[in-house]
């Protein structure tokens, strides 16, 4: 029971952390990126400490623009 337990674990682990890190980061100064997301495009703007990003505290994220989700019809016409 453990040795499936473990495996499931490990197999889940595999299946769902592809799909996480998806944003392209498109930086425009020190303190301002532009994130570009499949949900839409997003301002970080960070908190900087000794003239470099302070990576320990969450950046402010404004919406840019939203995306619609792209619907693919998968049917033949006659």
């Amino acid at each position: 029971m453990k040795k499936v337990l473990i495996s499931l674990m490990i197999m889940s682990s595999f299946l769902f952390a592809a799909p996480v890190n998806q944003c392209k980061e498109t930086k425009l100064t020190e303190t301002t990126s532009i994130l570009s997301c499949p949900s839409g495009d997003y301002e970080a703007t960070f908190v900087l400490r000794s003239k470099k990003r302070n990576m320990s505290e969450e950046p402010k994220l404004k919406l840019l623009g939203k995306r619609e989700p792209n619907i693919i019809n998968n049917y033949n016409r006659n």
